[in-house]
């Protein structure tokens, strides 16, 4: 039988990702260099302890934000300039609306608050589709711990065997398969139209509903 739920990754499946064009757009904003935001902001493991629900609060993080950069701006400049990493990949959401028929969707991402907030309020139709956005700081867990998979399938309410799970991360991916889930490493929008597409018709052979 074809996995009742479909559940994707943000960064680097739903939106490209780019740290690096981040790391110049906060420095242009705090008048730093990027070298001194990436050991502030993430080898400090802020950006992470974020992700893991440290800071359960958007305005909590601006704060340690301001306070490790010494940034006066406003906050939707603030937002814009950490967000910056993410940009929509609208053939994907398109991909994923057409295939996943009757199933629920969910986002799984290693991410905290801030983006949470800043994202769903910049991109908004972006997220429209998803039945369940899972962001690792709600979780306590952060991919590829099993605990976070073990805590997004208990949030889902399914059984490991019924989650077809894409990321581009190839770590996340065998940790996915690990924990009992399959797991497709993505690549393009055409791996999922691909996949999906296979799915649907060996689905539709066996009278499955899943397309």
């Amino acid at each position: 039988m074809s996995p009742r739920y479909l559940v994707v990754d943000l960064g680097g499946v739903l939106f490209h990702f780019d740290h690096a064009h981040r790391l110049q757009r906060l420095a242009d904003v705090f008048a730093l260099p990027t070298d001194r935001i990436d050991v502030l902001l993430w080898r400090s493991g802020f950006s992470a302890d974020c992700d893991s629900g440290k800071y359960p609060h958007a305005a909590e993080i601006r704060d340690r934000i301001r306070a490790a950069t010494g940034f006066t701006g406003s906050d939707d400049d603030l937002d814009a300039a950490w967000c910056s990493a993410f940009r929509p990949d609208h053939a994907v959401r398109e991909t994923l609306e057409r295939h996943r028929g009757s199933r629920p969707l969910a986002l799984f991402t290693n991410n905290g608050p801030l983006e949470q907030e800043a994202l769903l309020r910049l991109y908004s139709t972006m997220f429209d589709c998803f039945d369940h956005l899972l962001f690792s700081h709600r979780l306590g867990h952060r991919k590829p711990a099993l605990a976070a998979f073990g805590a997004a399938a208990k949030q889902l309410g399914a059984y490991s065997d019924d989650i077809l799970f894409i990321d581009d991360s190839a770590t996340n991916t065998d940790a996915a398969r690990a924990a009992g889930w399959t797991a497709l490493h993505f690549q393009s929008s055409e791996t999922i139209e691909q996949a999906l597409a296979l799915e649907c018709s060996n689905a539709t052979t066996q009278g499955a509903q899943a397309c």
